[in-house]
């Protein structure tokens, strides 16, 4: 079987942290290039996230 056919099984539903979604956020910006196309709406996800709880000045601080 593909990967495809088990993916309805392999759900699952999980509460960030602040602090884990702080990390996830800085890890997939500096693994940017590395990230798997099948984790990209994650890792835009988890950004937007992070955007949206901040203010510009504070997300300069953070991505810096």
């Amino acid at each position: 079987m593909t990967c495809d056919a088990h993916a309805s099984s392999l759900s699952f539903s999980y509460n960030f942290s602040p602090r884990e979604t702080a990390l996830l956020a800085h890890f997939f910006r500096e693994k940017q290039e590395d990230i798997p196309e099948g984790l990209a709406d994650f890792a835009y996800t988890v950004e937007k996230a992070m955007y949206s709880s901040m203010s510009i000045n504070d997300a300069e601080k953070f991505y810096s």
